[in-house]
């Protein structure tokens, strides 16, 4: 017997916007990833009465990615519109995930006020986290008996998953940014090998990309020469990067680098208010690296996440205090909202010998994307650019007493409400 489908993009189709799609088989309701971006602009989102309408009626989350465009808005439907369905995802997307949203909230409140997302908001969402190995298959319950999810194998990042989901003879397949390639600590997805589903669901986020020349070999020669030459020319070389995701490779791909050409005299760097959090987590997930990483693991119990050259920086202090020339991967992809790579641009911009290097697009309309589009379309990058800095500055005198005088009087007004 055919089940009734119904698939309707709730955001993130048709664009580059953070991805959140709703899946209707019958009755029953199932939320497809829940995505946002470094702005956390809700006009992104449909509108807050509709969301908690629809929160109410969801009967699983399913999320493939540890990244911001999967996962960021989950907090936020908690916290403002009760969602209280399980969340399925593997190990690693659960766990960076949650490192993930804890980088970009301390960011954020480090340097502004900042009061969509907090700490506990996070933790809270973390809470109906339901783990999942690839291909282990789970029976969903309620208005979703009958339907069984089984998370699979999609590259790209760390745990990612291409999702299977089944009822009767109905086979779903939702597949998003998955690698067909191998990196260098992660196989290709299984996608290719499925039997064909009766539904795919899948985008062309970068199906408009021209490939590069060459290949990922060229690619990463590349990358490593733009790398090389402004150690050459004296200067520090910016990488913004995202925080648990693609960084992962670059920091696998760069330590090797300073290992070949013995770069000691040059400090390679991984800042972010998480970095030793992120990288030891990435170091106990080698069940779910590549077969070959795997390998080398058991015969050597070599880790490829054990850096020899690559220096883990919470603070500015902390990179401060490592010598120049710095080559510095750098939490903060945008370079716009309040991070750790922003502020290295807004230093180090203005020395020539200096040199950023942007691996991945940006949200649109981000100042990195415009920098990025303007350097694909061979636009000649204006002398002056304006930046948008917050910094926390401690009160002093009237502001400091009026402040003082709030809180005092929220205090006795919290006393009084619990007298009564």
């Amino acid at each position: 017997m055919s089940s009734l489908v119904k698939f309707t993009p709730l955001w993130g189709a048709r664009n580059e916007q953070p991805m959140c799609y709703l899946l209707e088989i019958d009755e029953a309701c199932i939320l497809l990833d829940c995505g946002w971006d470094e702005s956390f602009d809700t006009r992104i989102l449909p509108p807050i009465r509709d969301l908690k309408k629809l929160a109410a009626r969801i009967d699983a989350v399913l999320l493939t990615h540890c990244d911001l465009m999967h996962l960021g808005a989950l907090p936020y439907l908690v916290k403002e519109c009760n969602l209280r369905a399980k969340v399925f995802a593997t190990l690693p997307v659960q766990k960076m995930g949650q490192l993930t949203m804890y980088d970009i909230v301390q960011s954020r409140t480090a340097k502004e006020e900042f009061d969509v997302l907090s700490l506990a908001d996070i933790d809270a969402a973390w809470d109906l986290f339901v783990q999942l190995r690839y291909q282990q298959t789970t029976s969903l319950t309620g208005k979703a008996d009958g339907i069984t999810i089984s998370p699979l194998n999609a590259g790209h990042l760390i745990g990612g998953a291409v999702w299977k989901i089944t009822k009767d003879s109905e086979e779903i397949v939702y597949a998003v940014d998955y690698n067909h390639a191998q990196d260098r600590h992660l196989d290709g997805t299984v996608l290719v090998d499925l039997p064909r589903p009766s539904i795919l669901i899948t985008d062309a986020y970068t199906a408009l990309d021209k490939p590069f020349p060459g290949g990922k070999k060229a690619r990463e020669a590349a990358l490593l020469e733009k790398v090389q030459s402004g150690i050459d020319n004296g200067g520090n070389v910016l990488l913004p990067v995202d925080s648990t995701g693609r960084v992962l490779e670059l920091m696998i791909l760069l330590d090797e680098y300073w290992s070949v050409r013995n770069l000691r005299g040059v400090t390679l760097a991984f800042l972010s208010p998480e970095s030793r959090s992120t990288v030891d987590m990435a170091m106990s997930q080698t069940e779910w690296l590549s077969k070959h990483v795997n390998h080398k693991f058991v015969q050597s119990r070599q880790n490829v996440f054990h850096f020899n050259h690559l220096k883990r920086c919470c603070t500015m202090q902390e990179l401060r205090a490592l010598p120049m020339p710095q080559v510095v991967l750098a939490s903060g992809l945008d370079l716009e909202t309040s991070s750790f790579a922003l502020d290295l641009f807004a230093g180090w911009a203005a020395d020539p010998r200096n040199a950023v290097i942007l691996t991945q697009k940006a949200r649109p309309d981000s100042f990195a994307r415009r920098l990025h589009d303007d350097l694909l379309e061979h636009r000649k990058l204006p002398n002056r650019m304006e930046l948008q800095m917050h910094k926390r500055v401690a009160l002093e005198g009237r502001e400091l007493r009026e402040y003082e005088e709030k809180q005092k009087q929220a205090e006795e007004d919290a006393k009084r409400k619990l007298e009564e």
